[in-house]
């Protein structure tokens, strides 16, 4: 499945949409049909943020931002009105720091039947490639504390064990010295409340629909699956598709809802990618990815968190320099 299958899912031109984190790079733009863009802030100040030129997004490019979703619920975000047929995100499931919380939340906005469209990294091909898939305690541990923001757990697994494809691992002094920054980072980070970004959770296909099971089974997951297809050979990331379950169904019948799409489903067993064999990965994904960690690294709430983040950047330096 390619991103133009996946939006065959939904009639764009007829039905009322939202999509997260848009930025410059819409998936469903205005003049394809109604749609309304959700982000963190207003497009000014998106537009201040985004013109460092380090980020590569020309400010006049930007969307212009319908709702911004702070502390607020999506539900509350969008004005109380549960009137959507579809929501959709491309690579921002992973930054989301309580998972089953969000997803419940875009339940919330879509009508009986409606889809929650995702695009999804698949860790396997990406700077997560040597990180172990998300389990599910941390799943229920961030969805009991409603987290808002990334934990220092989810921080430093996230820039502690990334590394790009093909780069090596750093030295024991150069390994030594990171872990130390980190957790001195953390503990700041810790005391001071600030928000930095990271891939909380790191997925592949299979490791997607264990998380999905999992939700569905507690009872916080009112979806079944319309569509989770395999990555593609050459590509880093897998579609994902959840279909609205009426709340009118009691449990017994979400479940057996959810089980009879998830039994529909036909995923190739996984393996990962050996990493002396780069052929596997076209040269364009790895400069997306080198640019996306830099970006990931320069991307700070604000200026009063740049000095706790001398250890993100010196390992950007490292990795760059070593794929280099």
């Amino acid at each position: 499945m390619d991103r133009a299958e996946f939006l065959t899912l939904i009639d764009v031109a007829n039905q009322r949409g939202l999509e997260i984190g848009a930025l410059n790079r819409p998936i469903i733009t205005r003049a394809m049909g109604p749609v309304e863009y959700i982000d963190r802030a207003s497009r000014a100040d998106l537009a201040a943020w985004y013109a460092d030129p380090i980020h590569n997004i020309d400010p006049a490019d930007l969307v212009e931002v319908d709702h911004i979703w702070g502390e607020q619920s999506l539900l509350e975000c969008v004005g109380g009105q549960r009137v959507y047929d579809y929501l959709i995100t491309s690579h921002v499931i992973e930054h989301v720091p309580d998972v089953f919380g969000w997803l419940g939340e875009i339940a919330s906005v879509l009508k009986d039947g409606g889809l929650g469209l995702f695009v999804v990294p698949d860790k396997r091909f990406t700077f997560d490639q040597d990180r172990r898939p998300s389990v599910s305690g941390d799943f229920v541990d961030a969805y009991v504390r409603r987290l808002r923001r990334p934990d220092t757990r989810q921080i430093f697994n996230h820039y502690h064990d990334t590394r790009h494809i093909g780069a090596a691992p750093p030295d024991d002094a150069e390994a030594t010295r990171l872990a130390r920054e980190l957790l001195d980072m953390c503990r700041r980070v810790e005391a001071s409340g600030e928000y930095i970004d990271s891939h909380c959770w790191v997925f592949t296909p299979r490791t997607m629909l264990q998380a999905l099971d999992l939700a569905n089974r507690m009872g916080v997951l009112p979806f079944e699956i319309a569509a989770l297809s395999a990555t593609e050979p050459g590509t880093i990331e897998f579609f994902l598709a959840l279909r609205r379950l009426p709340d009118s169904l009691d449990p017994q019948a979400q479940r057996a809802a959810f089980v009879a799409s998830r039994d529909a489903l036909v995923l190739p067993d996984e393996a990962d990618v050996p990493q002396d064999d780069p052929g596997r990965l076209h040269a364009e994904v790895l400069v997306r990815e080198a640019e996306a960690a830099l970006a990931r690294a320069k991307a700070i709430e604000n200026s009063t968190i740049w000095r706790l983040t001398a250890p993100l950047r010196r390992l950007i330096d490292l990795t760059r320099g070593r794929a280099a």
